[in-house]
């Protein structure tokens, strides 16, 4: 009997379904944009929100369901589906009642925006973050060797934290926290277990420490002592492995089988690195979307300063995943087309048919690096590595009456660039070398320039993959790994990735007779960086100017 697996991604605007063979080919896809959105200005009913708030409405993510599985099923025998695997944005996470409801579509918490989903890119939990930060430099806590010696306000425990202090009724109400990996895959099968990818990546758990114990969340709020205990689930599922099994409940209302294997959740960049068909070391994926996540394998545990995160058994069973990232990426690209770009140019791009962004690509390759006398900053949405902080912002350098939108765009787009090659210099000085870089999503598809870019700028090459949902291909791979190998037909995970990832579909080689020029252009970028990320907090105190 042919078997099928069923990857579930949801990104940031959307959630994405692929029904794949076990040899990798996609027979159906599906997708469904949030009806909701990012809600980052007011709830549902019209409630103002904080800045730094970027909350999701579950309502949207069980729609999804709805929608996009029966769509991909279509067609086909639901008894072929043998297994299913779930990837979520990350840190993404919701407080739910004992019964594991959102507490948001409880009666009372409507109009309490810390009811609802906290996206990835929440920022309202900064000052919680630094707080946790200092008490575990006091304390010296030894999780800070695993998440880059700075706890990070997209993670776990600066949002919970964030929701006791300015909204204790929410607290006090929740039966737990949950990341939405998680959730998804507790609504599709009733199973509260959860996932050690989730656990080790955004919330502080170690393979062999476990948890944060509780005598530091003391330290931190005495009432946030009992957080773990009381808020979080300890049992915890190896990634490949079923979680649970469709209930019969969802079988008959999404079209599955009672008892299909749903695999453990995790992070949809986690899920990409397999997706990509990579399982090897000192490569490193670049998952390109709203924002950017940089994965690594190793066996080796090093604390390497400034990393979003390294965690055991996230992405292989046995060896340590390793996640940087930059803040913003598409978002980027989004604002500058919504805020930067006079009628003229898109009239232009139109005349021409072309996509807006081809056309300033175009325009912005006649430029040599540091011709236009520009220099950008990329942390319009902070930093996330390797400074870790989500108060920094975007800065513009050498702008003059004369500066052009392509100057602007070349500028931002060097920026990126440069972002990328301090993550991989914080990598090599500590003694990770990184051969080569695999890049998927869909700024990687849709812009080759930028592609080249980091090639030339990084000295090394630059794969992209053959498809712009690696995540979705990943969790398909680790839902025919929860099958086991008797339904799948490969003996191991790492056997699953090699069988059914992508493969590459176009190279980009470096041209050396432009990192002179980059190399130049970067050394600048540096200074920048390390002035207003650490010597110089007027990003901050900007900051702190807005929430006063």
């Amino acid at each position: 009997m042919v078997a099928y697996s069923i990857g579930l991604d949801f990104g940031t605007e959307e959630a994405r379904a692929m029904l794949l063979d076990m040899k990798g080919n996609v027979l159906a896809s599906s997708s469904f944009t949030y009806p909701h959105g990012v809600m980052d200005r007011t709830l549902p009913d019209g409630s103002p929100l904080e800045s730094n708030f970027a909350l999701q409405h579950p309502q949207d993510y069980m729609e999804a369901l709805d929608r996009i599985i029966p769509a991909v099923l279509e067609g086909i025998d639901p008894r072929r589906v043998i297994g299913i695997g779930v990837d979520f944005t990350q840190c993404t996470m919701m407080p739910v009642d004992a019964a594991g409801r959102p507490l948001c579509l409880l009666e009372g918490f409507e109009g309490n925006p810390y009811a609802y989903v906290k996206l990835w890119k929440h920022h309202g939990g900064q000052p919680q973050a630094e707080k946790l930060t200092a008490v575990a430099r006091e304390r010296q806590e030894p999780f800070l060797d695993q998440c880059g010696g700075i706890v990070y306000a997209e993670s776990m425990f600066p949002k919970i934290l964030e929701t006791l202090e300015k909204a204790p009724e929410v607290y006090e109400a929740a039966g737990a926290f949950i990341e939405l990996a998680d959730w998804t895959t507790f609504y599709l099968t009733g199973s509260r277990r959860r996932s050690r990818s989730i656990a080790s990546a955004a919330a502080l758990w170690h393979g062999e420490r476990g948890y944060p114990d509780e005598a530091y969340f003391e330290a931190v709020n005495p009432a946030f002592a009992g957080v773990v205990k009381d808020k979080l689930s300890q049992d915890l599922v190896v990634v490949g492995d079923p979680v649970g099994y469709v209930s019969r409940e969802m079988a008959e209302r999404l079209g599955l089988v009672e008892g299909t294997p749903v695999a453990a959740g995790l992070g949809d960049s986690h899920a990409a690195f397999v997706g990509a068909g990579l399982a090897e070391q000192n490569v490193l994926l670049t998952v390109m979307g709203t924002s950017s996540c940089d994965m690594l394998v190793s066996e080796k545990e090093i604390p390497i300063p400034g990393l979003y995160g390294i965690s055991y058994d996230s992405i292989l069973p046995g060896q340590f995943g390793y996640e940087a990232g930059q803040a913003t990426m598409g978002d980027l690209f989004q604002w500058f087309a919504e805020t930067c770009v006079p009628e003229s140019y898109l009239e232009e791009a139109k005349r021409r048919e072309l996509p807006l962004f081809d056309y300033f690509n175009e325009l912005a390759k006649k430029q040599l690096p540091g011709e236009n006398g520009l220099l950008a900053l990329d942390w319009w949405n902070g930093n996330r590595s390797v400074l870790l902080d989500a108060d920094l912002t975007g800065l513009m350098l050498g702008m003059r009456t004369n500066t052009r939108p392509e100057d602007l765009y070349r500028a931002f787009t060097e920026a990126l660039t440069f972002g990328k090659r301090r993550i991989v210099e914080q990598f090599e000085d500590w003694g990770i070398p990184i051969r080569e870089l695999y890049a998927t999503g869909g700024v990687a598809m849709k812009n080759p320039f930028l592609m080249q870019m980091f090639a030339d700028a990084l000295g090394i090459p630059v794969h992209l993959s053959a498809s712009d949902n690696g995540s979705c291909v990943g969790s398909a791979i680790y839902g025919a790994s929860a099958a086991g190998p008797e339904h799948s037909g490969y003996a191991s995970l790492t056997d699953i990735v090699h069988g059914m990832g992508v493969t590459v579909s176009r190279s980009f080689q470096p041209d050396a007779g432009l990192k002179p020029r980059y190399d130049k252009l970067y050394e600048e970028y540096k200074i920048l960086y390390d002035y207003f990320g650490t010597d110089n907090l007027v990003m901050k105190r900007l900051q702190d100017l807005r929430r006063q």
